[in-house]
């Protein structure tokens, strides 16, 4: 039987923030919107019914799932390399970069961000072609001019009241959300393999880093020197901002275009900042080894984790 369950945040993944660093250990999982904690093994996390399945006549329903287990099987072992070796270079780093591009442009939230803008494009240009009568026979017409046998016996008082009953949904295929996944990571990879790569490593007094199931964070370096207008579109390709990626609840990744490389150690405010970075950034579920771990409150104070679940349960 084949598989219905993909994943979108990888197992291989979210296994470096459970208490074991293994598929079975169990993750501490803050749902932020059900506003309820849970411990749960990755698999149970992260994914969603057929997100990879694409049907396309003649093309297996699960090629795109088979080729990315293939992929995550060797990005699992990069992953666990840069967790003995400690050494962001070669082909650890490229899979790594890859990936971060894939992990940044795919998830339901995003897809359905996607959906929204592809939906309102449409109302908004049958708004324009059921404006008047003479515009919508004009488009009637020029759908005829291509094909002689159109005719599907709508009339313009027909489509406007079914248009203006909005008892319709508008969708788009799950083929062209994975089409147009394939084309970010493709213009995504470059700018990540342009920034210069530094390694953070987490101590038993700083505590953990956390995810969660937005784990790529695109930011300003310096927020308050850019106008308003930009200050929520940082892009992939723009000088001046930084890409963050806890890697582990041991390692983390802080890639800038004019940073410097190499490895260091955090302290416990580091951590706190990045966390709080997380958490800034989560859709839905934040994802830990425990829920003991530090971040930043209003107040500029370091919190932990516990801290979230008494707000959440107030």
């Amino acid at each position: 039987m084949t598989a219905r369950h993909h994943h979108y945040l990888s197992q291989c993944y979210l296994k470096g923030f459970t208490k074991g660093r293994a598929k079975k250990s169990k993750l501490s999982v803050i749902d932020i919107k059900e506003k309820k904690s849970f411990e749960t093994i990755p698999r149970n996390v992260g994914g969603m019914r057929d997100f990879n399945r694409i049907d396309i006549e003649g093309v297996d329903q699960n090629e795109i799932e088979k080729s990315l287990a293939e992929f995550e099987d060797k990005a699992a072992t990069a992953l666990k390399k840069l967790g003995e070796t400690r050494d962001f270079a070669g082909e650890n780093k490229d899979l790594i970069l890859n990936l971060i591009a894939m992990i940044a442009v795919r998830s339901p939230e995003r897809r359905e961000h996607m959906r929204k803008f592809h939906a309102d494009m449409a109302v908004r240009v049958m708004e324009l072609t059921l404006e008047t009568k003479e515009r919508w026979e004009g488009q009637v017409a020029k759908l005829r001019e291509e094909d002689p046998s159109y005719d599907n016996g709508t009339t313009y008082e027909d489509a406007k009241r079914f248009f203006e009953s909005k008892e319709y949904d508008l969708t788009v295929a799950r083929e062209y959300h994975i089409h147009m996944e394939m084309v970010q990571i493709d213009a995504i990879l470059p700018c990540l393999f342009n920034r210069n790569w530094l390694l953070i490593e987490s101590t038993e007094s700083s505590g953990p880093f956390i995810t969660t199931d937005n784990p790529v964070n695109l930011s300003w370096q310096e927020p308050e020197k850019i106008p308003p207008f930009y200050r929520q579109s940082p892009g992939f390709g723009l000088k001046g901002t930084e890409v963050y990626f806890p890697i582990s609840q041991d390692l983390a990744l802080l890639g800038e275009f004019e940073g410097r490389e190499g490895t260091v150690e955090a302290t416990d405010n580091l951590v706190a900042v990045f966390n709080s970075k997380m958490l800034f950034n989560v859709y839905k579920q934040v994802y830990a080894p425990k829920f003991g771990f530090k971040f930043y409150g209003k107040d500029d104070e370091i919190l932990t984790g516990n801290r979230i679940l008494r707000d959440l349960n107030a």
